[in-house]
């Protein structure tokens, strides 16, 4: 049950951005502010590189919850996809200041990092917790 309430809630954040989209658009008809475009477009860039820098790595730092596997895979799940939503807002609000088309792709890119953290059956066994006296799964990460 706790995956399922995690794919509803994932759904849920992935269409706010979109319905987010159509009111910077419409309120790109009535005019922007472009003397902030650069501005804007590279810390657009900057805020989701690292929004979405930290939905891969923060989520595996939460402990096991009390409440068991099930729950800290929900709340680990649930810190990456708002992470990214944070990532792919900033354009959007960018845009709706500039006009600047650039950030579309942005967003894009955002959206595109969001969905690869769908809760698919391998996702979710990647976030729960080790059982007792297992080793934690080795981090692919390269330092």
């Amino acid at each position: 049950m706790p995956r399922r309430a995690a794919q509803v809630v994932f759904v849920g954040l992935l269409v706010v951005p979109f319905a987010f989209l159509a009111v910077a658009v419409a309120k790109q008809w009535a005019g922007g502010a472009p003397e902030l475009r650069a501005v804007l477009f590279w810390i657009a860039i900057a805020v989701s590189a690292f929004d979405i820098a930290l939905s891969r790595v923060l989520p595996g730092r939460i402990p096991l919850s009390r409440t068991g596997p099930e729950a800290t895979a929900f709340a680990r799940l649930s810190l990456a996809w708002a992470l990214c939503e944070a990532a792919i807002l900033f354009p959007l609000v960018a845009y709706i200041m500039t006009g600047d088309g650039r950030l579309l792709g942005v967003f894009a890119l955002d959206v595109i990092a969001l969905l690869t953290l769908w809760p698919s059956d391998a996702r979710w066994k990647a976030a729960l917790p080790p059982a007792p006296g297992q080793a934690p799964p080795a981090q692919r990460m390269v330092r």
